[in-house]
């Protein structure tokens, strides 16, 4: 594997250090937006006299000069004849820790430098929008958990949509697509496989809002029914009060025409807190409606290695057979790239369509 030119563990705790480049095999690096740390996986098939895996120690790693991992290893395993089978997360494996944290009125990006500081890791926030996130208090929640909480709140308030992502020991709070890759994937430029899915599995066009009544024994239904693709363009409203024994008021909103027509009713329901009155449960059913009502689409590419081709980061995607199902050439964001690293250096992509 001569195209990695640094792979060296050491110790945290002390000034020890090997390079066992020509010792590791099977080096699999994993980025994904959805949350999670990025990892190394290897092997190392021998070890040199005095030194062994433990879990803790510093792992850097570049690829043909590229600065391509910075992590700690978390997991191995000692396999008959002293080779070792290692697991490396980069710092974001800090973030799936847990806490409670009383959050005051605060940007997204102060919330993340606030978690980063307590928790000690290197940071940097590239992009912070100005929106201030309401007050609020995290109880027993990952810190993922947190600051994906913060990112789904600025992305409906302000439409700018943010990620994280660590950078060679470096966190950083991001604005997506992080960078444009300038070449193209296609028929004729690096793929070599490729797989593209649509499904309704996880599809609703009829959404359900429902509270509990503060007055015992009553139930309001409340149905609108607008129009989808394809039908005429007017919206249908009735309103009707039950009493029951429940004591829950439910808010319906349904999109005819169009996807009922084509798949059928596909009903999602959310139970809210009594607190939210009845323009905010309309409003959060409008929302559900617009997130779900539609198909879910997955390009899967696999290609020749590139090591820009990282979570976050966008590309262009041109393949002649996608054409005829009506997608067309254009920039595609990647969700997760898995590097495989060795003499055939190759990539597998889930691309955002």
């Amino acid at each position: 594997m001569s195209n990695i030119t640094k792979f060296i563990i050491k110790r945290r705790t002390k000034d020890e250090s090997w390079d066992v480049r020509k010792l590791v095999t099977d080096v699999k690096l994993t980025t994904d937006m959805n949350y999670s740390a990025g990892e190394l996986d290897f092997n190392l098939i021998e070890v040199n006299d005095g030194f062994s895996v433990h879990n803790g120690d510093i792992v850097i790693f570049n690829w043909n000069h590229n600065k391509t991992f910075f992590g700690y290893i978390f997991n191995y395993e000692l396999n008959k004849g002293g080779s070792f089978k290692v697991t490396a997360y980069d710092k974001m494996r800090y973030l799936k820790s847990t806490d409670s944290i009383m959050f005051p009125v605060s940007t997204l990006g102060q919330r993340f430098n606030t978690i980063c500081n307590f928790l000690e890791v290197k940071h940097k926030v590239m992009a912070n929008p100005n929106h201030k996130l309401k007050s609020e208090i995290a109880d027993d929640k990952t810190y993922f958990s947190m600051l994906q909480s913060a990112i789904d709140k600025t992305r409906r308030a302000t439409g700018e949509h943010f990620f994280l992502r660590d950078n060679y020991g470096t966190i950083e709070l991001r604005k997506y697509p992080h960078y444009q890759i300038k070449f193209i994937l296609g028929d004729k430029s690096l793929v070599t496989d490729y797989t593209f899915s649509r499904s309704i599995e996880n599809t609703a066009n009829v959404i359900k809002v429902v509270k509990t009544s503060e007055i015992k024994g009553k139930k309001k239904v409340t149905t609108v029914k607008s129009v989808g693709k394809g039908a005429k363009k007017h919206q249908k409203k009735s309103t009707k009060t039950i009493t029951t024994k429940e004591g829950k008021k439910i808010f319906t909103k349904s999109a005819e025409g169009g996807t009922v027509e084509k798949w059928g009713k596909l009903v999602y329901t959310k139970n809210i807190t009594s607190k939210t009155n009845a323009a905010q449960m309309k409003q959060e059913a409008q929302n559900l409606l617009k997130q779900k009502n539609k198909q879910e689409n997955q390009l899967k590419i696999s290609a020749i290695g590139n090591v820009y081709l990282q979570a976050g980061n966008s590309v262009m995607v041109k393949i002649k057979d996608l054409s005829q199902i009506g997608v067309g050439t254009k920039k595609y964001l990647i969700k997760k790239a898995i590097h495989n690293f060795g003499d055939k250096y190759t990539v597998d992509l889930e691309l955002r369509i």
